[in-house]
């Protein structure tokens, strides 16, 4: 196939990396210039200024952008306006391309430790799952077969912002709630992709966590155990807080199978390397 991954940062650089070894032909759009893994077609371009050019005949587009800044305005032009630009594009050569819009679990704002899946109607509580939907609803409603991948917190090897805050005893839980993670390892966040953008029937909706939603406290606790760094501390919070349990069924139905099913065997993975 000829896959496109718009915003190739982290994640695209680790899902294209597994499409090349598996022969297809990437290309990776982004804004910077920072290198490709090997095999990868770079293209520069900003999809939310609109000032890009597309490979003719994809076959599927795998659109995983960072926004450049944490407002809403950033979110509305990283994911809202440069989807729309991509998929108005992708109409003129490419008008039986697959199209994967990487999403996230924040478009649920339960906070009562319900456990949330594709069939729950989203209420995200924050700008940023407001824009992810937003963003949803231009892809499902275009001409191609999409689907919204809505992933959970991701960590790994690459991203050790949680570990960092463990080691210098700033980690904290919620004293009054149960607060519990939903978390992805990188490696089974790329796959997922992958698998997904093979399936023969493509869902509209996928939740991309783990099978195992954890307690905060329980977490922290284990990584500062295992980090030999000071334990993490009860803190009381005010305002609404998100403490869903992401329920990754129907991903697993479609054959997926994650290669760090919990936190134990993703952070075990990689923190012998930290401590070292």
């Amino acid at each position: 196939m000829r896959i496109l991954i718009v915003g190739c940062g982290r994640l695209g650089s680790a899902a294209a990396e597994q499409l090349v070894a598996d022969g297809h032909g990437v290309f990776g759009l982004r804004r910077s210039q920072r290198p490709l893994p090997d095999g990868v077609i770079a293209l520069r371009g900003d999809v939310a200024a609109g000032r890009f050019d597309l490979p003719k005949r994809l076959d599927a587009v795998i659109y995983s952008v960072a926004a450049s800044t944490r407002t809403d305005e950033g979110y509305r032009l990283a994911y809202v306006v440069g989807l729309e630009n991509v998929l108005e594009a992708l109409k003129r050569d490419s008008s039986n391309a697959r199209v994967l819009f990487v999403s996230s679990t924040g478009v649920y704002g339960h906070g009562d430790g319900s456990e949330v899946d594709e069939s729950t109607i989203p209420a995200p509580m924050h700008f940023t799952g407001i824009r992810m939907l937003e963003a949803e609803a231009v892809a499902k409603a275009s001409p191609f077969e999409a689907c919204a991948l809505r992933l959970s917190g991701l960590y790994g090897p690459s991203r050790r912002v949680l570990l960092d805050r463990v080691r210098a005893g700033e980690a904290t839980y919620p004293a009054s709630a149960e607060g519990w993670m939903n978390q992805l390892h990188e490696e089974d966040a790329a796959r997922a992709l992958v698998h997904v953008l093979g399936t023969s029937a493509l869902p509209e909706t996928l939740c991309v966590s783990d099978t195992r939603p954890s307690p905060r406290a329980e977490v922290l606790t284990w990584l500062a155990e295992r980090l030999g760094a000071p334990r993490p501390r009860a803190m009381d919070t005010t305002g609404p807080a998100s403490t869903k349990r992401v329920r990754s069924t129907a991903l697993v139905d479609t054959g997926f199978r994650f290669r760090y099913p919990t936190y134990v065997e993703g952070y075990s993975s990689f923190l012998p390397l930290e401590s070292s």
